[in-house]
């Protein structure tokens, strides 16, 4: 052993280690996409000679993404990002994917502010469904948070969703695939389905999907460098007076 750390020292020193080492990382996530989004169409009347078709009518999209009073907005295909000294948020849309996803660093000076950051991502698409014909949608989803440090709230979402109309312009067929994780640690990786069916008449309707990351708190204090060295120096002037202590207490006995 070193001449001049005991024990006693070497545990302080240990555990002030251990204590700087998370100190580096406490980063919070939070993540939630819908990817490698399809369609197809299935004849369901082989027999009434018409070919299965669909066809597209207005397409709307748009990202927003927030982060500690920053702004971004896009009604379109694109990216969005924002990079602030306490974390980020950001987003991606395309013809075939969203993805949405949020941090919030917890290793930064604590200023005893409430951070926000967050990220809302959407795609909705109308059409008209030839007759008899059976429309299926599939993409993957993924959702995920990890959480370090205290945070107020956490939350990531997604959804896929569509439905026909009747004649009166009511929803009458339909579905709704939708996921949430909040305030937690936990990932997932599903696999989304859902399908609509016409009649033996044309119908409209409309697909829609979206994802929703969001992260909110106040930044713990976390002690900087010289504070920690000031503690070790602590524990190093703890460790000697210790040990003249003990030669003290050994000198009578000699």
């Amino acid at each position: 052993m070193h001449p001049h750390f005991n024990k006693r020292t070497l545990c302080a020193l240990a555990a002030l280690a251990a204590a700087w080492a998370p100190a580096q990382a406490n980063t919070s996530t939070a993540s939630a996409s819908i990817e490698q989004f399809q369609y197809r169409l299935v004849d369901l009347d082989l027999n009434d000679g018409i070919a299965p078709s669909i066809t597209f009518g207005v397409d709307t999209r748009w990202l927003s993404t927030t982060g500690d009073g920053q702004t971004q907005q896009i009604s379109a295909s694109g990216t969005t990002s924002i990079v602030t000294q306490f974390g980020s948020a950001g987003g991606t849309l395309s013809d075939t994917a969203l993805l949405s996803h949020v941090s919030l660093d917890h290793s930064v000076p604590v200023d005893k502010l409430r951070h926000e950051y967050s990220n809302y991502g959407k795609r909705v698409g109308e059409f008209i469904l030839s007759p008899n014909t059976e429309l299926i949608f599939t993409a993957v989803g993924k959702i995920a948070q990890q959480r370090d440090g205290g945070l107020e709230g956490s939350d990531s979402r997604i959804a896929m969703r569509a439905y026909l109309l009747d004649a009166n312009g009511k929803e009458y067929r339909q579905f709704d695939k939708s996921y949430e994780v909040n305030n937690r640690n936990a990932s997932a990786t599903i696999n989304l389905y859902g399908s609509l069916r016409s009649d033996a008449t044309q119908r409209n309707g409309q697909f829609s999907f979206d994802a929703h990351t969001t992260l909110m708190g106040v930044t713990p204090p976390v002690p900087e460098p010289s504070t920690y060295a000031m503690l070790l120096a602590g524990a190093a002037v703890v460790g000697a007076v210790a040990r003249r202590r003990r030669k003290a207490a050994a000198a009578p006995a000699a």
